[in-house]
C-alpha cells in the first residue's frame, strides 16, 4: 500500500488478528513479533480497550511523516518539537502541521499538554517526567508506561538500557536489552515482572491505561500492589519477556520503513 493512496487496511486475514497496513510491507502491529499466548491476549486487550485500530481510517501520507518526526524530535530535542520545528523537518506547510497533528491528538498517537497546547508525548515517548527511563544512542529520554520503554529499542532498532522502579516498592529495576533492541539483556532483579492493567478512559492512554501498566520487583508486590489499587481491575500479569514482545508488536513497526523503499532513519 502507498500511504496517502488508499485506506489503511483493518480486518481479519485467514483467521489472524487485526491489523492496520502503516506503509508498504509495514504493518501494526507486528504480530510476528508475539509468541507467547500470554503476550498476545495482553496485546488484544490493549487494543480493544482503546480502539486503537478503529482509530487510522483515513491515515495517510503526512500524517505519518509528521508523526516519525514527532517521535524523533522527543528523541533527539531538549525540548518537544513545536510547529515551526516540524515544518522545517518535514517540509510541509506550518499551518498544515498544526491540522496533521490536531489529527494526531485525536487519534491518541500523539499527547498535547491541555493547558499550553504544546506536543508533550507521541507513543512511547514523552517529555514529561515518568518512572521509566530510556538510554538510547542519542540521550535519554522518558517513556509512557513498561509496554513504551521495552518497545522503544526496537523502534529505534538499538539497544537501550532502561531504569525503571517497582511500582509496590520503589526498588530499582534496570534492563539492557540486545540484538538492535529486540531482546532481552540483562534484568535486574531477575524476579522483575510487569503489570499491564487495561484501563482506557477519556481518549487519552497516557492518561489512563498508560498508568497502570508498571514495573514490579516481585509477584509479590504486584499482588500488594492490586489488592490496594486495582483488586477488581482486568489485566495482566507479564514476564519481561512477554511485555517486550508485546513493545516490539506495538512499536517496532512506527519508523519502519516501506519495504520497497530506500528510506533511512537518520
Amino acid at each position: 500500500m502507498s500511504v496517502g493512496a488508499q485506506q489503511p487496511h483493518v480486518g481479519m486475514a485467514h483467521g489472524a488478528p487485526s491489523a492496520v497496513a502503516l506503509r508498504p510491507g509495514v504493518a501494526f502491529p507486528d504480530w510476528q513479533a508475539v509468541s507467547a499466548p500470554n503476550a498476545k491476549d495482553a496485546l488484544m486487550a490493549i487494543l480493544s480497550a482503546g480502539e486503537r485500530l478503529e482509530r487510522w481510517e483515513g491515515y495517510g501520507e503526512e500524517e505519518d511523516h509528521v508523526r516519525r518526526a514527532i517521535i524523533k524530535g522527543l528523541a533527539n530535542l531538549s525540548h518537544a518539537p513545536d510547529t515551526a520545528w516540524l515544518a522545517m523537518s518535514t517540509g510541509v506547510d506550518r499551518g498544515r502541521v498544526a491540522e496533521l497533528v490536531e489529527r494526531l491528538v485525536s487519534r491518541d498517537l500523539v499527547v498535547r499538554d491541555k493547558g499550553t497546547g504544546d506536543v508533550v508525548g507521541a507513543y512511547p515517548l514523552t517529555t514529561q517526567a515518568t518512572e521509566h527511563r530510556v538510554t538510547l544512542p542519542q540521550g535519554t529520554v522518558h517513556a509512557m508506561c513498561a509496554v513504551d520503554a521495552l518497545g522503544a529499542g526496537a523502534m529505534f532498532g538499538a539497544d537501550v538500557t532502561i531504569e525503571s522502579r517497582c511500582r509496590g516498592c520503589g526498588a530499582a529495576i534496570r534492563i539492557a536489552t540486545k540484538e538492535g533492541g529486540t531482546a532481552l539483556g540483562h534484568v535486574a532483579p531477575s524476579t522483575t515482572v510487569v503489570w499491564t492493567g487495561i484501563r482506557y478512559k477519556d481518549g487519552c492512554a497516557a492518561m489512563s491505561i498508560c498508568t497502570t501498566i508498571a514495573f514490579f520487583c516481585t509477584d509479590a508486590h504486584l499482588e500488594e500492589w492490586r489488592q490496594v489499587n486495582h483488586p477488581d481491575a482486568k489485566g495482566y500479569r507479564l514476564t519481561p519477556d512477554e511485555t517486550m514482545q508485546v513493545g516490539r508488536a506495538v512499536f517496532g513497526p512506527v519508523l519502519k520503513p516501506a519495504q520497497d523503499s530506500k528510506e533511512e532513519l537518520p
